[in-house]
């Protein structure tokens, strides 16, 4: 394919794409890039929608280090009686002729028991990097997450669906640059543009927590991040090109109930809105219940996103350059999004300070779905501080082999009488991936 084909097609835009997720999620896992209605220069505002998980900072409750229980027989002191064979010396007496008394010495054994006192008592911590920790009543909770996501995918631009005068909203068509001639649309390209879309998001979040009673905490949160979305690898050999934006963009609101914490079994419900700026109102809803064993707590998992788009109704990835942009879109002519996720999980205390955290989730994420691996590392060295190293990657998508829509504004294109082109096909996309590392640093006080 010869790149002048396409030239009221993707000119001068070419160097432009991207977005997809955070949060696990958490959670994990799209930066969204909202774009207005197809209006002529209507896409001059950009806003950015961020994926945020749900509330994955941790919760914890209170668990006993030497478990079980039943391997003591109390907190106070208890009496043992033990024997064992002690050997002794008894001297046998004998006298000599010059009358000398001289100790001849026997071996003999012979069972003594004797009684000692010993204690035993159990270690009572709160593990803060537990999934299931919330503060009890009258106590102070701060988890602060600093995390790095990408997620990038291949793609292939088939083709064009509709091209129009950006400015009047009247239809153009493509021209065969060897005999001049327009072409009809849609066209399908024999040899696809290629190029490669990647994302970046470097994010801190903050979520602070009072405990009401000992079982409801009220939560709020706030976060900053920076996103980068960036267009590259063209087949054509045309330069790469990127958008960032940057900024305190979330702010939120919650209750959480451990509702259900016996010997055996644990259960927490949780609720939340959030509110990311120039982009949606979200609502958040979370179910866990898990089963203890001995030093380990096995839970399932629920959770699910309702969200409201506060700007356009078409969300993607999204690069512009000098006025032009191209965007990737996701899904087009969308109001609210729906999220769900359902796994396991396991929660493992290794040593005194040291815990161990996996979950599997398996997520629908509106347009795709998605397995999920995530795990953590927790070091908590005293009662009010501990440290949580954490990672998640996807393992299955079906976002791979998707076909989508791409829109392409092109400001100047060269076209006699024409300012700005308006342009719609379809993409392809290819080897989607997503990952993310981060640590999360709490304190209970």
């Amino acid at each position: 394919m010869k790149k002048c084909a396409l030239f009221l097609a993707l000119f001068a835009v070419l160097p432009a794409l991207a977005a997809n997720e955070y949060q696990y999620s958490n959670d994990a896992n799209e930066y969204y890039t909202v774009r207005p209605n197809a209006k002529p220069r209507t896409y001059k505002n950009v806003s950015t929608n961020r994926k945020t998980g749900g509330y994955k900072n941790t919760i914890t409750n209170n668990f006993y280090y030497n478990q079980p229980a039943a391997r003591t027989n109390s907190y106070g002191p208890t009496q043992q009686r033990q024997a064992r064979n002690v050997r002794y010396q008894e001297p046998e007496y004998q006298y000599s002729s010059n009358d000398r008394q001289v100790a001849m010495v026997d071996d003999s054994y012979e069972e003594r028991t004797y009684t000692r006192k010993t204690r035993t008592t159990q270690m009572r911590k709160y593990f803060l990097a537990h999934p299931f920790f919330q503060p009890l009543k009258g106590k102070f909770g701060s988890v602060t997450d600093f995390s790095y996501a990408k997620s990038s995918f291949k793609f292939d631009i088939l083709g064009v669906n509709r091209m129009l005068d950006a400015d009047t909203g009247t239809p153009l068509t493509l021209v065969d640059p060897d005999t001049n001639n327009p072409i009809s649309l849609p066209v399908t390209y024999t040899t696809p543009l290629s190029g490669k879309a990647e994302m970046t998001q470097f994010l801190v979040k903050e979520d602070f927590s009072f405990g009401l009673s000992d079982t409801l905490a009220i939560i709020g949160m706030l976060q900053y991040d920076k996103t980068k979305v960036a267009f590259s690898d063209w087949s054509d050999g045309s330069a790469s090109d990127s958008t960032s934006s940057s900024g305190l963009n979330l702010f939120g609101i919650g209750l959480q109930s451990r509702f259900v914490d016996s010997q055996k079994w644990i259960a927490m419900a949780s609720g939340y809105y959030q509110h990311q700026k120039d982009t949606a109102n979200t609502f958040i809803g979370e179910l866990k219940v898990g089963y203890k064993i001995d030093r380990t707590t096995v839970y399932g998992v629920g959770r699910a996103w309702y969200s409201n788009l506060t700007k356009g109704d078409i969300y993607g990835a999204y690069v512009e350059s000098d006025g032009d942009w191209l965007m990737l879109a996701y899904k087009t002519d969308v109001k609210d999004i729906i999220y769900g996720e359902g796994g396991i999980g396991l929660f493992s205390v290794l040593s005194q300070d040291f815990t161990l955290n996996g979950e599997a989730v398996y997520g629908y994420y509106d347009w795709h779905n998605q397995i999920n691996l995530r795990a953590g590392l927790g070091w908590q060295p005293g009662d009010s501080f501990a440290l949580n190293l954490y990672g998640s990657v996807n393992v299955y998508d079906t976002a791979d082999g998707q076909k989508k829509h791409y829109i392409n504004y092109d400001l100047n294109p060269g076209v006699s009488g024409v300012n700005a082109i308006y342009t719609t096909g379809d993409y392809k996309i290819k080897d989607y991936s997503e990952w993310k590392i981060g640590a999360q640093v709490i304190f209970y006080f």
